[in-house]
């Protein structure tokens, strides 16, 4: 037996009073010329009544279990006898206010006006995706997954961009493991996102397991124990095989001396408290980690000069602007650009400022994942827009200066102001100076790998991270320098390993 998406017009749930018993209930409001309270009230049976009181201009109607509203609209799983049920209500009214998800799109319900399914025009029905959310099933009364399953697509402007992918279906079980692994929830798409060439190894495990058939036999112990191989590959230093205890101690046994049966015990050595084990760098050429390791010589290294702080406050530093063009995007007023940051096709950072409604206007675009051009006056218009089918990933800096009628505003994108430490993603720094640029990124890996980060590693982490690719500019105008950095653990654990074994940079002797 299938199951259909249906979704039903609503104008929001009303306390009104039941005219039956006299109390105030919640009921969902119902347009009265349309189908759907009709359709509401057999797929509910027994669990809905119309509460309406006679001079009412609307139908009411109290719904006993859960109900899932989105943007306006009741979605409901119906089966196949249930669909056919709502068919055969709506065919008999001119205006169905009825919708079905029917490949990938919604579809208005059959009516008198039209025998068949017909598409929407304009914004005359929903407007969303719904296979990612939770739906309330019409025969059980409880929230199931959109969809069976997890769906992938993957979605990519240009060859030289960075893919897409995006994650819906039944993912709310597994919401905690997606976002570990660097996964982000599109509020807009109401589906999960990556922005990587491929998806992380555990998410795909995770896709097909879910996936599978249930007659397919797929392990569900994730504590199988892996091999050295892989136990190399993953942690990037070589693994030495445990030896068998008979070996060991034939291994470790001293030469007999003087009498038979007598040994010579060998004293032992203190353990040291912290064991380096030396990484293995790959001899192709193409490795920029092994690359940046093997160039870098100790005395070439930046050294960090940390000014000090007065009354323990930390030092503030101006962020540099200067005007760069006006921001255009369907606007009255002229708004002017003072910087931005633009990293693989994505805002990252935008200043701007002018009128205030003109600002709110931009604003209001760059939310809802639009594009805004920014025009310079000696070269070509630039697209500033958060990435395709993004919305809500800025936080924004506002003054307003009445006196002046002016307005600035900031805009930081999501990875710059809340970092994803827990997968492959990409933060920003600000490049004001060289002693600040480094501290922030020694901070940023601290955060990000499992071992500990000494201050006295700071220039290394510094010229290696750029030799390696971790740490590269953005483009921008504006006077502005910001750096993107890989959060990717496996780099940056290889590249302190491989300054260790190298002896480029050394543990303290208090560690």
């Amino acid at each position: 037996m299938s199951e259909h998406i249906i979704s039903i017009s609503t104008y929001g749930s009303h306390r009104v009073k039941n005219t039956h018993t006299g109390q105030m209930v919640s009921a969902q409001k119902i347009g009265y010329s349309s189908a759907a309270s009709a359709v509401l009230l057999a797929l509910y049976g027994d669990r809905a009544r119309d509460v309406s009181s006679r001079h009412a201009s609307y139908h009411y109607i109290q719904i006993d279990t859960e109900v899932t509203v989105r943007h306006g609209y009741i979605l409901l799983k119906v089966s196949d006898a249930e669909l056919a049920s709502a068919e055969a209500i709506t065919r008999q009214t001119h205006r169905s206010a009825v919708y079905r998800w029917q490949a990938d799109a919604w579809v208005e319900f059959p009516s008198l006006r039209s025998p068949d399914y017909a598409p929407l025009l304009g914004r005359s029905g929903p407007g969303f995706n719904p296979t990612g959310m939770l739906i309330v099933s019409a025969s059980t009364g409880e929230a199931e997954a959109a969809v069976a399953g997890i769906l992938v697509e993957k979605t990519q402007r240009s060859t030289s961009d960075t893919p897409w992918w995006w994650i819906s279906g039944d993912t709310y079980p597994h919401r905690d493991t997606l976002k570990r692994w660097g996964g982000r929830w599109s509020k807009r798409q109401k589906r999960w996102y990556f922005i990587a060439d491929e998806l992380p190894q555990a998410v795909q495990q995770l896709i097909a397991q879910v996936n599978a058939p249930s007659g397919d036999s797929v392990s569900d112990d994730d504590h199988e124990p892996c091999s050295i191989e892989e136990a190399s590959a993953v942690l990037g230093v070589p693994i030495r095989a445990k030896v068998s205890e008979p070996d060991a101690i034939a291994a470790n046994t001293p030469p007999l001396s003087g009498k038979e049966g007598t040994a010579t015990e060998a004293e032992s050595e203190e353990e040291p408290k912290i064991r380096v084990i030396k990484p293995v760098l790959s001899d192709d050429a193409a490795d920029l980690i092994t690359t940046a390791v093997r160039q870098i010589r100790p005395e070439t290294m930046p050294v960090l000069r940390s000014t000090p702080t007065t009354n323990g406050r930390r030092n503030l530093v101006r962020i540099p602007q200067s005007a760069c063009g006006e921001l255009t995007g369907s606007i009255t007023g002229n708004v002017w650009c003072y910087g931005y940051a633009v990293h693989e096709g994505v805002c990252v950072f935008v200043n701007m400022g002018g009128p205030r409604m003109a600002v709110e206007a931009i604003r209001a675009k760059f939310s809802k994942g639009d594009i805004v051009n920014c025009v310079p006056w000696d070269a070509p218009s630039i697209e500033l827009t958060a990435g395709e089918g993004n919305s809500s990933m800025y936080t924004a800096f506002m003054q307003n200066i009445p006196e002046a009628k002016f307005t600035s505003l900031i805009l930081c994108h999501e990875l710059l102001t809340d970092p994803n430490y827990g997968g492959k993603s990409t933060t920003f720094i600000f490049h004001v100076s060289d002693e600040q640029a480094m501290v922030q990124l020694r901070h940023h890996v601290t955060k990000l790998v499992k071992v500990p980060v000494f201050p006295d590693w700071t220039g290394y982490l510094w010229q290696a991270g750029q030799s390696a690719m971790l740490v590269r500019p953005t483009r921008g105008a504006g006077g502005l320098d910001v750096l993107a950095v890989d959060l990717d653990v496996d780099s940056w654990t290889r590249l302190i390993t491989g300054g260790l074994s190298q002896g480029i940079i050394r543990l303290p002797h208090n560690a």
